[in-house]
């Protein structure tokens, strides 16, 4: 099967089950013999069509003569497609895309589609430049929609907490291709090693300018190639989940310190890797495969003593109390799209509200596992206010008094509002979209 072909099939997968686009990019590449070069082509076709995909539609609804919403996924998938390589690979032949979209079209689609997907793509390349819902339409939830590819419904809500400006600015962003953080495992490597080891193997990077065991890269399939992953060298993880990490106080020597909500493990390494041997750090997942991924995270960077619990937050498997607490909570993850675009597809307005419903539940149940004087830490890869500022008022509201905000740290001044709340947006701060807060057990 072609890069072409696997990214189609990928792409009619999402359709027809709206699972998580990167599972089902994964299973399909390695069941396929591809080389790296392709297997980056293929990421690059299906990231950038579900990104783009409302913007696709409409313009091959434009030049389509009939119901286009009545028309086949296939018929749909091969033209959004063809359309992003237009728009975003500039250094393929127009003639070459046509081609090849036509042969997967007569492989496909019934014999009377073909003709229309030529008709189509040969049509765009006139014309295409040409088509602007700012031209067609007067609502500016329509046009954002239309423009950037997002649900009317979010845009509607985005645009009644921030206004135009700033989501415009946000959305565009969003439609970016990303970079990639790179955390330094230090305990096993170096900055400076890693470093050299990073030109060694020609991966193009910058530092980061908050943290200085982070290093910035477009291309992360080059790092998966080498053994720098593979032998604990280092961690993706975005910068935003790694100022989360820098609210916890330095642990004391014979602190105890739980991760409530461990999974993927991106913060609890970041923690093991910077606390001595005289801290415990606990972790609980309620879902036992996503536990087994921090086991085996733990392993590759070289953490034997990782103490790794299946249990409910809700209802915790403890009798002891913890100095600290992290709570990073399950949420709709809207703060991510730039990585993970599938997002705003598959979440709904309902979901939002569930996920706020199971934060409140989260927060007032582990929060009686936390000596009094202890730090309790809660945070989110999400924008949205509801799993945000709403669930910490809810929380101090309902435990009367026995928590206050604490002011973050100096070195989180560029993120820190005016409410001690640490705020990150991709707009402002080019980092995924986080959210957290540090509050005190005071009784």
């Amino acid at each position: 099967m072609t890069a072409r072909e696997t990214a189609f099939h990928i792409l009619l997968s999402f359709e027809q089950t709206r699972q998580h686009l990167n599972y089902l990019t994964e299973r399909s590449l390695n069941s396929e013999k591809l080389s790296g070069k392709e297997r980056k082509f293929v990421s690059n076709l299906v990231s950038g069509v579900v990104r783009h995909q409302t913007f696709f539609d409409w313009k091959i609804a434009t030049l389509y003569t009939g119901n286009y919403k009545k028309a086949l996924y296939k018929f749909k998938i091969i033209l959004r497609l063809a359309l992003y390589e237009v728009d975003f690979l500039d250094f393929i032949p127009p003639h070459a895309t046509v081609n090849e979209y036509v042969n997967i079209a007569k492989k496909r689609l019934p014999k009377s589609n073909v003709s229309t997907v030529n008709a189509i793509i040969r049509a765009y390349l006139r014309e295409g430049k040409n088509l602007s819902p700012e031209k067609k339409f007067k609502y500016e939830d329509t046009i954002l929609a239309i423009r950037y590819s997002f649900p009317e419904w979010l845009i509607k809500r985005w645009l009644e907490i921030w206004g135009t400006d700033f989501v415009t600015n946000m959305c565009r962003i969003f439609n970016d291709r990303p970079t990639f953080d790179i955390r330094v495992n230090e305990k096993k490597i170096t900055r400076e090693d890693f470093k050299k080891r990073l030109v060694s193997e020609k991966i193009d990077f910058t530092q980061s300018e908050y943290f200085p065991n982070v290093f910035k890269i477009t291309d992360v399939q080059k790092i998966r190639q080498t053994n720098l992953l593979k032998n604990g060298y280092c961690t993706v993880q975005d910068e935003s989940g790694i100022i989360v990490t820098h609210l916890l106080n330095p642990a004391k020597p014979g602190d105890h310190i739980l991760d409530a909500c461990v999974a993927p493990g991106g913060k609890y390494t970041a923690l093991y890797e910077s606390y001595s041997e005289d801290v415990t750090l606990y972790g609980l997942e309620i879902n036992p495969k996503r536990l087994n991924l921090v086991k085996e995270n733990c392993r590759r960077l070289g953490f034997s003593d990782q103490r790794l619990v299946n249990g409910d937050a809700i209802n915790p498997p403890f009798k002891e109390t913890f100095d600290q607490i992290l709570v990073d909570a399950p949420c709709s993850g809207f703060g991510t799209i730039q990585k993970h675009p599938d997002i705003k597809w598959r979440r709904t307005l309902e979901e939002i509200f569930t996920f706020q419903k199971l934060q409140l539940n989260i927060l007032n149940s582990i929060s009686r596992y936390l000596k009094p004087g202890g730090y309790l830490v809660y945070s989110t890869c999400t924008i949205d206010p509801s799993e945000n500022e709403m669930v910490i008022e809810g929380f101090l509201k309902q435990q009367n008094g026995q928590f206050i905000i604490v002011s973050p740290p100096a070195e989180l001044k560029a993120f820190t509002t005016k409410n001690n709340h640490i705020r990150t947006f991709p707009h402002q701060h080019d980092m995924e979209g986080t959210f957290a807060v540090k509050m005190q057990k005071t009784a």
